[in-house]
């Protein structure tokens, strides 16, 4: 009989699980249980359980940070592992490396989620969606070479706008390496010099279309430089590349419809315009012609000596009047002139000096009071015909002997 010890045990138990090559990959089905995330090492501990049973199961943190969606108790997952022992507790578990959403509902959750997530980034505000050129000359257009699609956006173009070039980066537009083959391809042609791009596919089921929904892909169609119209699937199918993208388009021909203007239409404005601007102009000539009549039967041109004749008859009666005019305005002032004149006259001081009287000044200052003045003092005295040189023999107050 064999004895060994438990971490013998556990450690061959370990070595017999992890030797086999049946369980070196599996991919487990089952529903999430007792989920829960390591605070500090960001990984997962769980159960995937079932009606029959349930295992544990870890998903170590560089693994957890590349998930395309959250997990959470309750949701169904197909995950990728392998089959171990933790030899501490002698407990089987699995190490799991990859996981998807199993079932159309976990699906419409993990998207919901990511949706969500994108949405606070600001990824689908309509603010930063950029117009669509109207006449463009160069279109990118990433889809697969060998699709439906690629035809019918071709067929679409060569209708309405063979002026435009078509340039073609192909890439994968199913599978796990669709999403970065889509997204290398968005990036080359956002660097090409087109005018739009279009992201395309056909139809398929909600598991065909999810790599449109992958978070980088639709980061790189919201920082595009280049207007990108993204028609993926039918009508019914939304993708967040969608959301993402500055127009979408139900099919891609509706894609190609929308990038292009219809050379049909463009001729039959052209010649709606046409007949507006021939209509405009006949209009125009009619009311020069009218104007012209309307001239041509002024008088001034119809007898242009008489009506100089009027107005010079208006001219000479104005100059009549301005002349009276003038000639009344100066004899008012002359008139006026002479009263203030006359007025000015009579308050003259020479007027009063040739009834007898002088004005006594010293130092060419009138002397009005005679205590100003001191014996000695030399005044002049001034007279209405001259002036006189004097001398104060006597100061005010004093009484001669």
């Amino acid at each position: 009989m064999l004895t060994i010890t438990v971490s013998q045990l556990n450690r061959y138990v370990k070595a017999v699980l992890e030797e086999d090559p049946r369980l070196r990959e599996v991919y487990v089905r089952g529903e999430i249980a007792g989920l829960v995330r390591h605070r500090t090492s960001g990984h997962y501990y769980f159960k995937l359980a079932d009606e029959g049973g349930s295992v544990k199961a870890v998903m170590f943190s560089r693994y957890a940070q590349v998930l395309e969606f959250e997990p959470a108790d309750g949701m169904a997952v197909l995950a990728r592992a392998s089959v171990g022992v933790y030899e501490r507790e002698g407990a089987y578990q699995l190490y799991v490396t990859e996981m998807l959403p199993d079932g159309a509902g976990a699906l419409a959750v993990a998207l919901a989620q990511r949706k969500e997530r994108l949405a606070a980034l600001g990824v689908f505000d309509p603010a930063n969606k950029k117009p669509l050129p109207p006449f463009p000359r160069k279109i990118g257009v990433v889809t697969s070479k060998s699709g439906a699609a690629l035809h019918d956006i071709r067929t679409v173009i060569e209708r309405r706008w063979p002026l435009c070039t078509l340039v073609l980066c192909s890439a994968q537009v199913q599978g796990k390496d669709a999403p970065a083959s889509l997204k290398r391809a968005l990036e080359t042609l956002d660097k090409a010099g087109c005018d739009v791009l279009l992201l395309a596919r056909g139809g398929g089921s909600a598991e065909e279309l999810w790599c449109f929904n992958d978070e980088e892909l639709v980061l790189a169609v919201h920082r595009c430089r280049t207007p990108v119209i993204s028609a993926v699937g039918h009508e019914i199918d939304y993708t967040l590349c969608d959301y993402a993208a500055d127009a979408r388009a139900p099919t891609p021909s509706a894609a190609a419809e929308m990038a292009v203007p219809d050379r049909q239409e463009m001729f039959r404005r052209v010649r709606e315009l046409e007949g507006k601007l021939q209509k405009s102009a006949e209009s125009q000539i009619a009311l020069r012609r009218q104007m012209v009549a309307r001239l041509a039967s002024h008088p001034a041109l119809r007898s242009p000596r008489g009506v100089v004749e009027r107005y010079k008859e208006k001219v000479d009666i104005c100059h009549k009047a301005l002349y009276n005019s003038k000639r009344i305005f100066i004899q008012r002032l002359e008139h006026q002139l002479a009263k203030e004149a006359g007025l000015l006259d009579s308050l003259s001081p020479l007027r009063v000096l040739d009834r007898g009287y002088c004005m006594v000044l010293q130092k060419d200052v009138p002397v009005t009071r005679a205590s100003s003045l001191q014996v000695g003092d030399e005044v002049e005295l001034r007279f209405s015909d001259g002036s006189a040189k004097a001398a104060v023999t006597q100061a005010a107050g004093e009484v001669s002997g």
